[in-house]
């Protein structure tokens, strides 16, 4: 019982990682809230093209403002079981896995944006067949995942155990743990939940696969965007310019898609750290420094990507800022920056 005791996180850590997730999901309901805003309010110039960009920031909203709930449960003490957990920490979850396939399915638009050059964009019939398409894309992005949620939820047995008598003093100080939803607290070998080892494997499993997955997909189609680019900025698609805009452009184009890229990892990478961790025999209390890391990095998602697909990028500014410009401006243009 002693092991097991100095083995769970204390109070006083359970309250601080509480104050991390509040405090940095703070920044990514202003990032994601300020983005969703504007573009509403300038959804007439910004057309079609901000309809990725707006369910990807509703997403990244979804996620922070479920977490940041419960964070601020924690904080409240009105948790008195675990049962809260079992909904709202796999909820955000499935709110971040639609970030990641709206990102892939973002690469994917801006590719065909460049390499198609919009041939067919006086087709009325190609529009009309690709807003259809578009329609059957997204709804698949938000429904599976959601079934995926219901299935995990409906199938997950895990309960709280009350593995400490009432009577001993040390619960009292320290049942806190037990009650807590943050997010990883209760995945792998923990002391408070029933053997589940399935939905624990789940959740680790998935998460690998989906954010590698994720990460390698948009790394390839980026760099093909920058080989595409890069081979046919001599080849008269793009303007000369001898004050060498183009090469700058062609700068900003990798730049905006390395940060792409980089923004899953390094919101992502800490916690699939810390999950391989928690299978090991290291004990909860000598990880708590992961677990603030990984808190701060999950945190920042919906902020970062506020940044690298919206308010870095100049088409998106000068849209919503006064110069009320389509982000599609120049037809007889194809690079990245005025594709979405």
């Amino acid at each position: 019982m002693a092991d097991n005791l100095t083995a769970i996180l204390t109070r006083e850590m359970l309250n601080s990682l509480s104050n991390v997730y509040i405090g940095f999901l703070a920044l990514s309901v202003v990032g994601s809230f300020s983005v969703l805003v504007v573009s509403i309010l300038n959804w007439s110039y910004l057309r079609e093209q901000v309809h990725l960009l707006v369910q990807l920031t509703v997403a990244d909203l979804l996620a922070a403002l479920i977490l940041m709930s419960t964070s601020i449960m924690n904080k409240m003490n009105t948790i008195n079981s675990i049962t809260i957990c079992q909904y709202c920490l796999p909820l955000s979850l499935t709110c971040y896995f639609i970030s990641f396939l709206l990102v892939v399915v973002y690469a994917w638009k801006s590719m065909n944006a460049i390499q198609g050059w919009r041939e067919s964009q006086s087709d009325d019939q190609g529009q009309c067949a690709r807003k259809k398409v578009d329609i059957l894309l997204y709804a698949f992005i938000w429904l599976v995942p959601f079934a995926l949620y219901l299935m995990y939820v409906l199938t997950n047995s895990m309960v709280a155990a009350i593995l400490i008598p009432l009577n001993d003093r040390n619960f009292v100080d320290d049942g806190k743990y037990c009650t807590s939803c943050i997010l990883f607290l209760h995945v792998g070998r923990d002391i408070c939940s029933k053997n589940d080892t399935f939905h624990s494997i789940c959740i680790g499993a998935f998460l690998f696969i989906i954010v590698i997955a994720v990460m390698l997909t948009c790394s390839v189609i980026y760099y093909k965007v920058g080989k595409w680019y890069e081979k046919h900025e001599q080849a008269g698609l793009f303007p000369v310019e001898g004050d060498g805009r183009s090469r700058r452009r062609y700068t900003r184009v990798v730049s905006s898609a390395r940060n792409m890229v980089l923004v899953i990892l390094i919101c992502w990478a800490p916690a699939l750290v810390l999950i391989l961790m928690i299978w090991t025999d290291i004990e909860h209390r000598s990880l708590f420094a992961l677990y603030v890391i990984q808190a701060i990095s999950v945190s920042l998602q919906g902020f970062l990507n506020s940044m690298v697909y919206a308010w870095r990028r100049p088409n998106f500014t000068e849209a919503v800022l006064g110069e009320h410009t389509p982000l599609i401006a120049y037809h007889h243009q194809a690079f990245f920056e005025d594709s979405l």
